[in-house]
C-alpha cells in the first residue's frame, strides 16, 4: 500500500509529495540495468525492509528501500 493519493501521482511510479518533491519506487532491475549500462559492475543489490514505530502516535509503518554496492571497472 502506497502512502500517495491517486491525485498525486505523476506518471509510473513516480509520485508528487506535498511539499512538491517528487518520489520515484525503483525495482532491483531497474537500478541493475541503470548501473550496469553506465558501467559499474555489481557487487551487492538488495531490498532493505525496515519496520519504523512511531509510539506517539501508535503507528507502525513498513519501509523498503532499495541498496546497493556496485564499483568501477579497474
Amino acid at each position: 500500500m502506497l502512502r500517495f493519493k491517486p491525485e498525486q501521482r505523476v506518471e509510473f511510479k513516480e509520485y508528487m509529495r506535498s511539499d512538491g518533491t517528487r518520489s520515484y519506487f525503483f525495482t532491483i532491475d531497474s537500478v541493475r540495468n541503470l548501473f550496469v549500462n553506465a558501467g559499474f559492475i555489481e557487487v551487492e543489490l538488495e531490498y532493505c525492509c525496515v519496520k519504523s514505530v512511531n509510539r506517539g502516535k501508535g503507528k507502525s509503518m513498513r519501509r523498503v528501500w532499495v541498496h546497493g554496492k556496485f564499483r568501477k571497472p579497474l
